[in-house]
């Protein structure tokens, strides 16, 4: 019992960290620096290289609902020169008619 409940704390600590959200995402300044960022919040989920030389970071974030993803927020920081010079936040929902919110076998077994 006691192995299975170091287990538990090691999963658990291992899923943890820095998370990007709205309120994060705002308190970033234009002329941060790179590592402050990535020693806040975390290495991005993606990294794009530009051809005009800059660098963007990817951060996610999933707003959910029980297990339904309801929206997901891309922040986007732009990087030159190791600092942040613009940054943008691109949403999403998912399609009504996804799989995730779609669930046929549900309809199709439901009493009226």
């Amino acid at each position: 019992m006691r192995n299975i409940s170091f287990v538990f704390l090691m999963l658990a600590s291992c899923t943890g960290g820095s998370l990007m959200t709205m309120n994060n995402f705002s308190d970033i300044s234009i002329g941060s620096s790179s590592s402050e960022v990535v020693s806040s919040y975390g290495e991005p989920y993606s990294v794009h290289k530009k051809d005009d030389g800059t660098i963007e970071y990817e951060y996610l974030e999933r707003i959910k609902a029980g297990a339904r993803t309801m929206e997901e927020r891309r922040y986007i920081l732009v990087i030159k020169e190791g600092k942040v010079v613009s940054k943008h936040i691109k949403g999403s929902s998912p399609a009504p008619y996804s799989i995730e919110f779609f669930d046929s076998y549900e309809m199709q077994t439901t009493q009226k």
